[in-house]
């Protein structure tokens, strides 16, 4: 027998959820890349405001994808049970922890916006435009939180096309209102910083819209309704917090990691900070892919446990482990074809364009290593239920190996950006060689739907 995957029905239910998944965050990078792109013909400073200003929305989205994440890993195995009533009760009390989390966010951008904007650069200018752009970009965090738990429910039972269209709706309305706001057209003044957040947020409160309708008037598969909003999470409470606060620690310590790479990067100097901003936007665009596989991995593996087929989940995750590597290359060429092409297209100058080359020369390295241990433990290993390890090896490199190193090099010795950039993404190396080989055995498949 085969150690990969021979079942057709894997491999289509996979592309089923990855490709318009990988299309949904292509679309969502396009927003970004719209985003910096209008702001890049404003300078540098406009372009690290935002970029820094968006790290609390980012730390939201964490919160978000953290508590989704783990509530997702009992949805997807009751999906495979058929269990639709406790699904609609973990989708209750998800979207009560979601909302309160927004709620909280912001309050932050609201009331204490320089205190977020201090922790990451010194520049008067850059702090005061990224705060007028907190003021406003606070408003649409509640309406962000409930649309993206919903599509995280909704990719564990395999609908995946309502996300696809919410998200060019997205790409289309803030294009739209940025050239409006941040230019001053159709008799609006031009508002600059300010109106790439006035856009954003006009952008966010339609994709809540047309979600809110669908999966409380159309869905037809779990079947929510306004009532279940409400209801008490019986026996539920228990279940949701052993599995979602693993991945709700591991995303907050991770971003908070990610925000310290943020600060170490800023502290070296603001070229810098437009610098990572070019080359992120750019390296992501060329993993929209990997993330795709992530988000079918972990939905298709739990309703495999969910079914009772352990010994057919093993070979799903070795076939898996070899997608995640061949995706791994062609993203690594596609980082170092598309690389001058993106960066021509920025308004900076000289030094900016050099930094942001070097960063992406370096990540179509680190790019190959990043897809397997990113499907491996955030689509194969989170999916079994074995959230308790990912959040380990997470934390363990990250914190004890990456960013020390990048501190030391960017904050210390004050080495060139290629040194530092490798050394802050060194820990994606390190993750594979424990990963890889724990997925490999079956002590990670877990059946969290047991009490």
């Amino acid at each position: 027998m085969s150690v990969f995957s021979t079942d057709r029905s894997f491999y289509k239910k996979l592309f089923a959820i990855a490709l318009p998944v990988a299309g949904q965050n292509l679309i969502n990078m396009g927003v970004s890349m719209m985003d910096t792109l209008m702001l890049g013909t404003l300078g540098e400073v406009a372009l690290s405001a935002s970029s820094i200003a968006n790290q609390l929305f980012f730390m939201l989205m964490t919160v978000s994808f953290g508590l989704s994440g783990g509530a997702n890993v009992m949805i997807a195995q009751y999906w495979g049970k058929g269990d639709t009533a406790q699904i609609r009760r973990i989708t209750a009390v998800l979207l009560r922890a979601v909302t309160a989390s927004a709620l909280l966010f912001s309050a932050i951008a609201f009331f204490c916006p320089q205190v977020v904007m201090k922790l990451f650069t010194n520049d008067p200018a850059v702090i005061e435009a990224g705060v007028k752009y907190l003021h406003i970009i606070g408003i649409y965090f509640i309406f962000f939180a409930f649309s993206n738990t919903v599509n995280f429910v909704l990719r564990s039972v395999g609908t995946v096309r309502i996300a696809f269209i919410t998200s060019c709706t997205t790409l289309v309305s803030n294009i739209f209102f940025n050239w409006v706001f941040i230019f001053g057209k159709l008799g609006c003044p031009a508002l600059g910083i300010e109106g790439a957040a006035i856009a954003t947020t006009i952008s966010r409160v339609i994709e809540f819209a047309i979600m809110f309708f669908y999966v409380f008037f159309k869905e037809d598969k779990i079947r929510l309704r306004l009532a279940d909003l409400w209801a008490r999470g019986k026996g539920i409470y228990r279940q949701f917090v052993s599995n979602a606060v693993p991945v709700l620690c591991n995303e907050m310590i991770w971003t908070v990691g990610s925000a310290v790479i943020t600060s170490i990067v800023s502290h070296m100097g603001t070229e810098y900070t437009a610098a990572m901003s070019i080359a992120n936007v750019a390296t992501q665009l060329c993993s929209v892919m990997i993330w795709g596989v992530s988000s079918g991995a972990a939905a298709i593996i739990g309703n495999t446990i969910g079914e009772g087929r352990l010994e057919e989940v093993r070979r799903e995750a070795r076939s898996i482990m070899l997608l995640s590597a061949t995706l791994g290359l062609i993203s690594c060429g596609m980082i170092l074809f598309l690389r001058s092409w993106v960066v021509d297209l920025y308004n900076v100058d000289s030094a900016t364009r050099l930094y942001a080359m070097q960063i992406m020369a370096v990540h179509s390295v680190v790019v190959f290593f990043e897809a397997l241990d990113f499907n491996t433990m955030t689509g194969t290993l989170r999916g079994g239920g074995d959230t308790k390890f990912v959040l380990i090896v997470d934390v363990i490199f990250m914190w004890t190996v990456a960013i020390p190193l990048g501190f030391l090099t960017g904050n210390y010795f004050h080495l060139s950006i290629p040194i530092v950039y490798a050394c802050l993404k060194c820990d994606e190396v390190l993750k594979c060689m424990i990963a890889i080989p724990h997925a490999l055995g079956k002590k990670w498949i877990k059946d969290v739907t047991v009490s």
